[in-house]
């Protein structure tokens, strides 16, 4: 199988923003060429390292509450209404998934400069090209970074890229997949993070797919298939990758995001494309009106053993109207050899599920499994790296949440010089039903953590493992100490029964939040954040989660 070594942008190897004077690039390798225009253009796309802010996570306030996420979402999907059209709509909402992406990437659990999720793209390098044209100092050509500066530059840029990318996953599934439940703010920008690119994964074959997604991240299978998902959403162009068009079938669905990209996998006639030259996959009509559909290696891997079998047809079960094999194309005949399934019985049933192939032949409508899938693997992707991650708060206003004042007149302060200078302080009065301070739990002979435990990796892990990377998610229940969760479970987090959830209750194995109008005695209990004086949880209306 012919490949090419270019490493390759994994999430939506985006097109060319419209309504430039002249493209960004022109080349095909990805590097713009020396020429005058390309280079003042390229002096107009500064990189954001050229104006570095050394390590800071919020400078002007230290908080991020669900009002500034709500804007965040509301400001991206302006902008994205503003796009001249589908093929610039693609490019704009692909190359912000794409921006956090490939922050989050080049994280390596093995390395002493794990990197992960801080804010910081190799800008130079031509895996990363074309997402100049989504971040950079020129507000005609780059509304993202100029609703950042004006906006949101108390918040690290790590964060505000995760943030954005959330926003641009609810508005292109139309509110399908919300992730502003799992998401957690905290991570830090870095100054600098040489040879990150080269952490990328190229498009040869799914031994990219293993020594990335599973080797650096320490994610499974199926999350890699979840994650490769996002394919669905943007663009492919041969001015940034070599490769040129979309992973569905019309421009309209490469702006939503859904399951129609693993549903594309299987039900068409992918033959290879470009051999020799950049090679990748298509089917049907080459042009598609200046669309052609494509797949990459790492796409059909997933499903097919593309590495023995190469070159092949992945359906030689499909006719034209004429009766002629799809499979068969000018010099290319390939209808009498199929792709056989890959022996990765993970990734090949992970790309089925999301696909929702039924057994007596086409696809149903339910994108549960494949949103469910990717929340798990979107969150721990994005936080590796980053231990002690802060829920969105409430309100980043002290004075909306006031400390009670005592109703009944304050004990009288001595007459004489005070010994003890906490009575200077009056002490509300205790109320019919106190609420007890929240305490740090230490270890009690009910509350321990464990000495260590295997991931779905089969890695044997620790406690300390799981606070340094952030995955108090998965593994609370192991590490309640270490958590901080000793007195319950938050919400998600692994259960075998209500009574070790802050909820009350346990789920298909997972701690549930309490819907509106049921009965709560604390905020954590409340899908909303809110439990009301009346003893129920709040809506929506002013709530830190939808």
């Amino acid at each position: 199988m012919k490949t090419t070594s270019q490493a390759l942008s994994w999430f939506l190897l985006s097109s060319y923003a419209t309504g430039c004077a002249a493209c960004p690039f022109g080349s095909s390798g990805g590097l713009p060429p020396n020429d005058k225009a390309h280079s003042q253009l390229r002096r107009r796309l500064t990189n954001v390292n050229s104006h570095p802010v050394p390590h800071r996570k919020l400078q002007e306030e230290d908080c991020f509450s669900g009002d500034t996420y709500d804007a965040i979402e509301v400001d991206i999907a302006a902008m994205s209404a503003l796009q001249a059209d589908n093929v610039a709509r693609g490019h704009f909402l692909g190359g912000i998934l794409r921006l956090a992406a490939h922050d989050f990437m080049d994280f390596d659990q093995h390395s002493e400069r794990a990197m992960g999720p801080d804010g910081c793209i190799d800008w130079q390098h031509e895996a990363n090209a074309g997402l100049e044209t989504i971040w950079c100092d020129e507000p005609g050509l780059c509304p993202l970074k100029q609703v950042y500066d004006e906006k949101y530059s108390f918040i690290s840029r790590a964060d505000f890229w995760v943030a954005a990318a959330n926003a641009v996953i609810k508005i292109s599934s139309d509110g399908g997949l919300d992730l502003k439940s799992t998401f957690k703010w905290g991570r830090v920008d870095a100054d600098q993070c040489p040879d990150s690119a080269t952490r990328l994964p190229e498009a040869g074959d799914c031994s990219q797919v293993q020594e990335t997604f599973l080797n650096r991240l320490g994610l499974t299978w199926r999350d890699a298939v979840a994650l490769i998902g996002g394919h669905t959403i943007g663009r492919g162009n041969t001015n940034f990758s070599g490769h040129e068009g979309i992973w569905v079938d019309t421009v309209e669905e490469s702006t939503i995001f859904d399951k129609r990209y693993y549903e594309e996998v299987i039900r068409r006639a992918w033959i290879p494309r470009n051999e020799g030259i950049v090679q990748d996959w298509t089917w049907g009509n080459p042009d598609n009106n200046g669309n052609p559909r494509f797949m990459l290696n790492t796409d059909m891997c997933l499903l097919f053993d593309i590495e023995t079998t190469f070159p092949c047809c992945s359906r030689t079960d499909l006719t034209r109207n004429n009766g002629s094999n799809q499979c068969d194309r000018g010099n290319t005949v390939l209808s009498d050899t199929p792709c056989g399934r890959t022996s990765n019985q993970e990734a090949a049933d992970a790309m089925v599920e999301f696909a929702g192939e039924r057994a007596t032949g086409g696809f149903d409508n339910d994108n549960g499994p494949f949103f469910n899938a990717f929340s798990v693997a979107w969150e721990a992707a994005t936080s590796n790296g980053h231990a002690n991650l802060q829920e969105l708060a409430l309100s980043c206003t002290p004075t909306q949440s006031p400390t009670p004042l005592p109703t009944a007149t304050p004990t009288p302060l001595p007459s004489a010089a005070p010994t003890n200078l906490q009575t200077q302080s009056p002490t509300a009065p205790p109320t019919a039903n106190p609420t007890p301070p929240p305490v740090t739990p230490s270890p009690t002979a009910s509350c321990v953590d464990v000495d260590s435990f295997t991931d779905n990796n089969g890695r044997t892990r620790d406690c300390a493992w799981t606070i340094q990377n952030g995955r108090c998610g998965p593994f609370a229940h192991l590490c309640p100490v270490s958590c901080g969760e000793c007195a319950c479970l938050l919400d998600k987090r692994v259960c075998a029964s209500g009574d070790e959830c802050c909820s009350g209750s346990c789920v298909a194995g997972q701690c549930a939040c309490l819907a509106k109008n049921a009965d709560c005695t604390s905020g954590d209990q409340c899908c909303s954040g809110l439990c009301s004086d009346d003893g129920t949880c709040a809506g929506k209306k002013g709530a830190m989660f939808d």
